[in-house]
């Protein structure tokens, strides 16, 4: 038994020899074959993993492309957007004059500012260039009213174009911005066709309360006749104020504004429109002119211009009184803005309206007015009184009048406008006249439009009706005779730099 165990276990031991034997070559061989399978797979994955780093790569330099182009569009965008960024700055920058000057310090500086300028570079000298013209359309029926002035029953219809008024005015300061200048000279287009002086005068400010005026000026009297002609609701000031106004002349004023809401002028002159007068051609007597004018503006700020252009947003109110006096013994005074409303006794018969050289009167002139104006409403109204006293009884007045007492006269007007589109179009109305002319009674009527393309007083055109029944005065500007029963239109251009 033992030894069939033993053989039998030598046996099973055998089995196991040549079991494992097949067991461990197959085992090497499995492994080869594997080893070669897993080579194979090896390779196939890596050229796999080839062509996905190769398409990898490919699309990651597509994307660096596109990335470079969105970052080059992304540039030009931003730089682009710098650069205007920086034209607007350096727009701005050279929009101030003081930047400008900067730049070249040492240089006298020119513009534009409402006019053409030149001035220094530490602000001692300044010149400003600027002027207006109207070129103007008149079509005009006119006739007497008063048939009892021989010869003159009709006269004849008007109808043309003219260059009414044509100003070159230079202003600017002398050393100190205190101490101004204005040289403004007027072409006559109506009679000599020749330059004339307008204005000329120079002004220290010593403070905005205390300021001192010499030269060529308007008496300050009235405001309509103050007020530019660039700057008037119609196309000439009204007839009233062609009667009463003191129109220009030389001497000297003090002038200022208190607290900013007071305004004066206090004025004498060596006669009232007189503006060639001449001591050294005896064109004058020994008695000065004077005239004082007050404005208290009551709400908001200064009015100028008779317009409300600028749609103000708060109400304005000014009123205003105003003074002037004549003792005239002698004065170089043609005297045709002066009407005689009583009896003629030389040339032309009896009645009507005439001129008189005032040697010899004392004439008082009053005024008072008002000014309103709020969101494209404009109101203006004035009132006047003078009186003339003949002292001498040869003086023209008393012999062509034969009155030797006062004589009053009386004349106003009320005009208003509004802006039906602001600041682009306004239509405007006007009455006046004068009136206590020893029953001699005179009125206007007059309706106008003013259209502004640019929204400023550079460029307008005016356009305005007036009925006027028997006209006191003559007026070469207003383009009326006198006596006459006027109806006229008017057309008019404005352009100013």
């Amino acid at each position: 038994m033992i030894r069939s165990l033993r053989g039998s276990a030598g046996v099973w031991t055998a089995l196991c020899l040549v079991a494992l034997i097949p067991v461990s070559a197959l085992g090497d061989s499995g492994t080869a074959v594997a080893k070669a399978d897993g080579q194979a797979d090896s390779a196939g994955l890596n050229d796999k993993i080839n062509q996905l780093e190769s398409l990898l790569k490919a699309q990651q330099d597509k994307i660096g492309a596109l990335q470079n182009q969105v970052d080059s569009l992304e540039a030009e965008s931003t730089d682009a957007t710098r650069v205007a960024e920086v034209r607007k700055v350096v727009q701005e920058l050279m929009a101030d004059s003081g930047f400008r000057e900067s730049l070249y310090p040492d240089v006298q500086q020119v513009g534009y500012d409402k006019g053409f300028y030149i001035k220094s570079s530490d602000e001692t000298f300044l010149l400003k260039i600027g002027g207006y013209m109207h070129i103007r359309y008149t079509g005009q029926n006119r006739q007497t009213d008063n048939r009892r002035l021989q010869g003159r029953q009709k006269q004849d219809d008007i109808n043309g174009f003219e260059i009414e008024d044509l100003f070159l005015i230079f202003t600017g300061h002398i050393h100190d911005p205190k101490l101004t200048y204005n040289i403004t000279v007027y072409g006559d287009t109506d009679n000599q066709h020749d330059w004339r002086t307008y204005y000329a005068y120079v002004n220290y400010a010593l403070m905005p309360e205390v300021q001192f005026l010499a030269g060529l000026v308007k008496v300050p009297f009235g405001r309509q006749e103050l007020v530019s002609k660039s700057a008037l609701q119609f196309v000439d000031r009204s007839m009233a104020n062609e009667f009463f106004n003191l129109d220009r002349t030389i001497g000297a004023a003090v002038h200022g504004t208190l607290a900013k809401k007071l305004s004066y002028v206090v004025a004498v002159a060596n006669g009232v429109a007189n503006p060639n007068d001449s001591p050294s051609l005896d064109q004058l007597d020994t008695n000065f002119a004077y005239a004082t004018r007050l404005v208290a503006n009551i709400l908001g700020g200064p009015i100028n211009g008779e317009s409300d252009l600028a749609y103000s947003k708060d109400p304005q109110l000014e009123v205003g009184f105003s003074f002037g006096y004549n003792d005239d013994n002698g004065d170089r005074n043609p005297g045709a803005w002066y009407s005689i409303p009583d009896r003629i006794r030389s040339g032309r018969g009896i009645g009507g309206n005439a001129v008189a050289d005032l040697t010899g009167t004392d004439y008082f002139q009053f005024g008072t007015d008002a000014a309103f104006r709020y969101r494209g409403f404009s109101a203006t109204a004035e009132y006047w009184l003078r009186t003339i006293d003949g002292n001498s009884e040869f003086s023209a007045w008393e012999l062509q009048t034969g009155r030797s007492d006062a004589s009053h006269q009386q004349g106003g007007y009320l005009q208003a406008g509004y802006f039906v589109i602001p600041k682009k179009l306004e239509m405007a109305a006007r009455l006046g006249g004068v009136w206590d002319n020893n029953g001699d009674n005179c009125w206007e009527y007059a309706f106008g439009v003013n259209y502004f393309p640019w929204s400023s007083w550079n460029a307008v055109v005016q356009a305005d009706f007036t009925r006027m029944s028997e006209a006191p005065s003559s007026s070469s500007a207003a383009n009326w005779s006198q006596n006459d029963e006027v109806n006229m239109v008017r057309i008019q251009l404005q352009v100013k730099f």
